[in-house]
């Protein structure tokens, strides 16, 4: 154990560094492994060749321009460097922040940034041209409008390090608007501190090892599509995962458990990207219905729903290999063989939370066909009484529709007393229009005999790219709101095994729909392989939907109103959907900000296994998201918002 007065030498050894000048030629810190050393099955890309090893940081503390520093990127063996972090954490109950014994000076931040190759830089809140008046002294109208203008669009945020998709967990500081006089503050808020560019892995293995020793808090971010503000905190070094794109297929793949084709894929890489590598080498890959994620970050580890999901499985189910750097800095090959138990926990278990992914192996499948419809119907020429019985035929058929391996995502809204169903499609996999027009005759027949006029547009795709394009790729996915807090809540099959609780279910649903800003489901039910062992919410083996409630908040809401419309959706409008699902549970991803339950919630029975592996793969807790796994002992002091936000410090609790 390290005592206070190492600690202070180590401080202080720091400090006497920072009296000098930074020698720019320091070179960063890497070395070139071939890229046959891994035992996935396939060679690592050129950037996973790029590493940190034994040997490169033995030459850092041999070189007199960095040894003082040099063990700030040891890794995390139980040496010196590990063994600071876990008593500086006993001295202080939170991470490292400005102002801090242990805060890096400028001139190590400056030696860092030169051991990356340059990929340090500030992160800047991308609307800060906004403010005449900020500490960024940035201020520019033309940039300004831009921003604005393309606030809703993903690229505006995916390709910046620092940004996120839905900045209402960041605190809502520096929000876009071309009227100065309309604006609040622009602040660094949530939003972390510094980013690392990450191109190749010793950048990865270097922050993780540098955030580690000196207690910083370490985020990790991808494109920045999340809900509940994993991929930001408060002054937090932040590890930019996007631009690992590159993809490799492999028709004959063969492992212990898994032979055909694959592609091995960098962690960058976005839904759209593998959409369109799978339609160019003629096969089939499990993705979400956004474009915009990316797929080996939060979507696969979270689980991943997809409108392949009936034939294939869920996200995580398709990954038979992945390369990660752990807390300790090490790279690993991780599968079933090599490294299983973060393996299991990696497929489900939650980003953010056991490592950071560089890439995954993926299985592919055959190519396959599409029919889509889209339809939509109102109570505006019928009663509401009408309405629901419109709703309730396609609620009971909705089994019907998951044996046929078919998926769907519809939204259900009350606007001023007139309700609307709007189908945004109906996604039939491998089914011709007949298949589908036989598959839904019973529901179009009782729309008919109840008198509900309605609109439908259905159409055949020759691949699957082709109908997910024309469809789920074109909704808008209100990237960049701040006006609405989500929550969900997975239905178990079962619901629906009797009339009376399918009644039920439905009536929880109905009392949603009145007391939200919308409503939206998706019938779906993920292929069942007996096979597959992973850490994925159990919830999801026996869905039969997944319902998403919006609840909404106005944008220059009161802290207090804002807790009040958070204390809704978690007690008046998914409470009685909890009460009527027992064995339900809940997707990580736009989950209620304040989830009752939520490790059973997220995992079920797996909780415990996933702790355990968590405490063994990251001891020293470098690792935190909001409901991740082991989270319980941390919380972000930032008073009261009206919602957890990443604006504040990082503590024990």
């Amino acid at each position: 154990m390290l005592t206070t007065f190492v600690i202070s030498s180590l401080v202080a050894a720091v400090a006497a560094n920072a009296q000098s000048s930074v020698d720019a030629s320091i070179a960063p810190a890497a070395t070139v492994l071939p890229a046959d050393s891994t035992d996935a099955g396939v060679p690592l890309f050129a950037v996973e060749t790029t590493q940190l090893t034994d040997g490169v940081v033995a030459a850092l503390a041999n070189d007199s321009s960095v040894a003082d520093v040099a063990h700030l990127f040891a890794f995390g063996d139980g040496t010196e460097a590990n063994a600071t972090a876990s008593a500086q954490k006993r001295a202080s109950n939170c991470k490292t922040y400005p102002g801090d014994a242990l805060w890096p000076s400028q001139i190590v931040w400056k030696i860092f940034d030169l051991l990356l190759g340059g990929a340090l830089a500030d992160i800047i809140p991308i609307a800060s041209p906004c403010y005449p008046k900020s500490e960024y002294n940035d201020y520019n109208a033309t940039q300004c409008a831009i921003v604005t203008a393309n606030w809703s669009q993903g690229v505006t945020h995916y390709s910046d390090p620092g940004s996120v998709m839905f900045p209402m967990y960041e605190g809502k500081t520096c929000l876009p608007g071309t009227d100065p006089t309309a604006l609040g503050t622009c602040t660094q808020g949530g939003y972390a501190l510094r980013s690392v560019k990450a191109t190749n892995v010793a950048q990865i293995q270097l922050a993780v090892n540098f955030a580690r020793t000196l207690n910083l808090r370490l985020v990790v971010k991808n494109t920045g599509h999340d809900y509940n503000g994993r991929s930001t905190g408060k002054d937090a070094l932040s590890i930019w995962t996007h631009n690992f794109k590159e993809i490799k297929y492999v028709a004959k793949y063969k492992s212990p458990t898994y032979s055909g084709p694959v592609f091995k894929v960098g962690s960058g890489v976005q839904g759209f990207e593998l959409y369109a590598a799978a339609e160019k080498y003629g096969v089939s890959a499990v993705g979400g219905i956004c474009p915009t994620v990316g797929i080996f970050g939060g979507y696969s580890a979270g689980g991943g729903h997809s409108p392949l999901m009936q034939f294939y499985g869920v996200g995580s189910d398709q990954i038979v290999a992945l390369e990660v750097v752990t807390a300790d800095g090490r790279f690993n090959t991780v599968t079933p063989e090599t490294n299983s138990d973060l393996y299991w926990a990696l497929l489900g278990g939650g980003g953010g939370t056991f490592g950071i992914v560089t890439s995954a192996i993926v299985k592919v499948h055959p190519k396959m066909p599409v029919t889509t419809s889209v339809f939509n119907f109102t109570s505006a020429n019928v009663s509401t009484e009408t309405f629901w019985k419109g709703v309730e035929a396609f609620w009971d058929d909705m089994p019907a529709y998951n044996e046929a391996k078919t998926y769907s995502y519809f939204f259900i809204a009350n606007t001023s007393g007139t309700y609307s169903f709007q189908m945004f499609p109906f996604f039939a996999t491998n089914q011709t229009v007949a298949q589908f027009e036989a598959l839904t005759k019973p529901f179009f027949n009782k729309l008919k005999a109840l008198g509900i006029p309605y609109e439908i547009s259905t159409t055949y795709y020759d691949t699957f790219y082709g109908g997910y394009q024309a469809t789920f790729n074109v909704i808008d996915s209100r990237i960049g709101g701040y006006t609405s807090i989500p929550g969900n809540r997975i239905i178990p099959a079962e619901n629906w095994n009797d009339a009376k609780t399918s009644a039920a279910t439905l009536a929880a649903v109905k009392h949603a729909v009145d007391n939200a800003l919308r409503i939206g489901i998706y019938h779906q039910h993920p292929n069942d392989d007996a096979a597959i062992d992973n850490a994925v919410n159990p919830a999801f083996r026996n869905e039969g939907a997944m319902l998403i409630a919006i609840n909404f908040v106005a944008a220059n809401a009161t802290v207090a109103t804002i807790g009040a419309e958070s204390l809704q959706l978690t007690n008046d409008i998914l409470g009685p959907l909890r009460d009527v699902t027992p064995n339900g549970g809940t997707y990580g991803n736009e989950a209620d900000p304040a989830e009752p339950d939520w490790q059973n919630a997220f995992w079920g029975k797996n909780y415990e296994r996933l702790l355990r592996i968590k405490k063994k793969v990251d001891p020293t807790e470098l690792f935190y998201v909001h409901h991740g796994v082991g989270s319980e002992g941390w919380a972000v002091d930032d008073g009261d918002r009206g919602v957890p936000t990443q604006d504040g410090k990082l503590c024990r609790t």
